[in-house]
């Protein structure tokens, strides 16, 4: 029988069931198998078809009429619109929840071959989806080989086309899955191989040569317009670039992720032929169900690190010089440095906004802050330029402890170091790591922030800077006070620092000891570097906002922000990056990263935040208390 649904079902919803285990970890989009560089799309009055483009992005849900392991197919941007099928015509219609609709919106998975699905209906017997004339059709499976490639979907992860970006945001090399120490070695016009020694230096392109964004194309790093590309026999070879059609589709390739961590590049001119070495010698051969070919045909991406004498970063991108003897890295290139470094969720990236607009409940995850008694009292610092600030180091940290927070033990304070801006951005108020914002989604000025480092008291700074939570950094917002103002005593703390200005206009030797009789050694008490009320702070993991960038910090940042004079604030910008005096040290502060749904904890409520900062909660994110 013909699958038949009355239009008035149409307007239909579904009950979302707990997921099953997904294609993809988000969005997904589905690609056609004979028609590689077209994807599912929605067309006219909601039909769904394929076409040259970007695709429909789906978020994967159980099947709706509670199937096991089934799959219903919600659109990301229209939610609660699901594919539907509406007189053998597969549409996006939303849903009101009728169980004529979660059968017509439910289907199967079929396994098509190696990255490839076929959707058979719950419903309707031996029914596939399938595109004909473009259009995507429910239709009676035939044993045709038409049908069979019809019917086929390719599925790319939505994060797929940033996929360049999310491995190394540079250079790499191909390393083989069964020969764990051969990587890709491909000279200009020669066919490339797998060797042991000086693995070729790669480079993604997105969009591929033949423009799909969703593909790649493989540039030479070392030979730039030089690109793999399938030659005669189906060998693979580093040449390059011509302006032709040809040229350009034999150099697309898609990446698939496998679950394992490796990947494989599938050529989207020649469906189901994969790049895999075979007798060391690189091929595009035919998928085959075989243990070796698995293997041949499986790669691990591995960053290709420049070769430098010392690895360095920089705050300034016109400071880098990237090729230069000594290698130094601005911050998009941190990574290169250490991979905690990238903008991943697991590695809890600093700094982030701070909107005070996510403050609705105070948090009973978070304790009051206490300080110790050294706190209080007199404490002698060494003061040094260590060449990306100026930084403190307590002679003595016994007694300088906190705890509370969301800490758990007791944790000794060993430095405080400041961030800040250049002159013209201490004027707009920028300059701070972390940005400010208050209950009305307002950016607050903040051209100054003071970090003050602590560790847990019981771990060796070795075993600190590896181990989860085992610092914390208490941080302070400093602004500018009116002219009329009197001093706070951040005011006087951080004049005292800056007391002999001529020893930190140039950072101390990388790596030297420092000790009194070398730089600056002040005396002063630690608390005021703090707000006068510790009440209001807000808490979440972190990670150190400098390389190596490790995730295991927890931050506490006090919202009540501290005021000095301008003309401290401009001090900071007379000093320098560089011994020659060459680089200035202004906006020495990390751009934000992002919060990855990360929990925001408050000490506090807006109900008890200033009349000026609850005139409205501008930010809708939930807060988790």
């Amino acid at each position: 029988m013909r699958p038949f649904l009355l239009l008035t079902a149409l307007l239909v919803a579904c009950v979302q069931a707990s997921m099953a285990k997904k294609m993809c970890p988000n969005a997904v989009i589905f690609n056609s198998y004979n028609f590689p560089t077209y994807y599912l799309t929605q067309r006219g009055n909601g039909e769904m078809g394929i076409a040259i483009g970007n695709g429909t992005r789906f978020v994967e849900r159980d099947a709706l009429d509670g199937t096991k392991d089934g799959i219903s197919l919600e659109s990301l941007s229209q939610p609660g619109y699901f594919l539907c099928n509406v007189d053998n015509i597969i549409k996006l219609v939303k849903t009101d929840k009728s169980a004529l609709f979660s059968r017509e919106a439910s289907f199967l998975l079929e396994k098509a071959g190696e990255g490839y699905y076929r959707f058979k209906s719950t419903t309707h017997s031996k029914h596939y989806l399938r595109h004909q004339s473009m259009k995507l059709k429910l239709m009676s499976w035939t044993d045709t080989n038409l049908f069979k490639a019809d019917s086929s979907f390719g599925v790319v992860c939505a994060s797929d086309k940033l996929f360049k970006l999310d491995v190394c945001d540079g250079e790499f090399h191909l390393i083989s899955k069964n020969y764990p120490k051969y990587s890709v070695k491909a000279g200009i016009d020669v066919i490339s191989t797998i060797s042991t020694t000086n693995g070729t230096r790669l480079k993604f392109v997105t969009p591929a040569l033949n423009g799909n964004p969703r593909a790649v194309s493989i540039e030479s790093a070392e030979k730039p317009g030089h690109f793999l590309n399938t030659v005669a026999d189906h060998f693979v070879m580093m040449t390059k670039f011509e302006n032709t059609a040809e040229f350009r589709n034999a150099s697309t390739f898609k990446v698939v992720i496998m679950s394992n961590g490796y990947v494989r590049l599938q050529s989207l001119r020649n469906p189901r032929h994969y790049i895999r070495h075979s007798e060391f010698k690189l091929r595009l051969e035919r998928w085959a169900e075989t243990k070796l070919y698995d293997q041949d045909s499986s790669w691990k991406i591995d960053c290709a690190l420049i070769p430098c004498e010392t690895k360095a970063f920089v705050y300034n991108p016109a400071y880098e010089n990237a090729r230069g003897p000594h290698c130094e890295f601005a911050p998009p290139k941190w990574w290169q440095i250490s991979p905690f470094c990238k903008d991943l969720p697991a590695n809890r990236p600093s700094p982030i906004n701070i909107e005070m607009g996510l403050c609705k409940n105070k948090s009973a995850k978070v304790k009051k802050i206490v300080l110790g008694k050294g706190w209080h009292d007199e404490r002698k610092f060494i003061v040094k330029n260590n060449g990306h600030s100026i930084q403190a180091d307590a002679v003595n940290s016994a007694d300088l402890t906190v705890t509370g927070g969301h800490l758990n033990g007791t944790y000794n304070c060993f430095q405080f170091h400041f961030h800040w801006g250049s002159a013209a951005n201490v004027e707009k108020g920028i300059g701070s790591e972390h940005r400010l914002f208050d209950a009305t989604g307002k950016a607050l000025p903040t051209p100054m922030e003071v970090h003050i480092v602590c560790k847990r008291q019981e771990l060796s700074m070795s075993k600190a800077i590896n181990t989860t939570d085992a610092i914390t950094v208490l941080g302070g917002f400093i602004h500018q006070m009116n002219p009329k103002d009197h001093d706070g005593w951040a005011g006087h703390v951080i004049a005292q620092v800056l007391s002999n200005m001529t020893e930190l206009f140039k950072p101390v030797g990388h790596g030297a000891v420092v000790s009194a009789k070398d730089v600056e050694t002040v005396e002063l008490q630690l608390r005021d570097l703090l707000p006068e009320s510790l009440h209001r702070f807000v808490n979440y993991d972190g990670a150190f906002t400098t390389p190596s960038c490790n995730p295991v910090a927890q931050w506490h940042l006090f919202t009540d922000s501290m005021k000095i004079r301008k003309e401290l604030l401009l001090k900071f910008t007379k000093t320098f990056f560089d011994k020659a005096k060459k680089r200035p040290m202004v906006d020495n502060f990390r751009p934000v990263m992002s919060r990855h749904g990360r929990e925001i904890r408050c000490s506090f409520s807006n109900k008890e935040a200033s009349p000026e900062e609850v005139k409205k909660v501008a930010s809708e994110t939930r807060v988790v208390s």
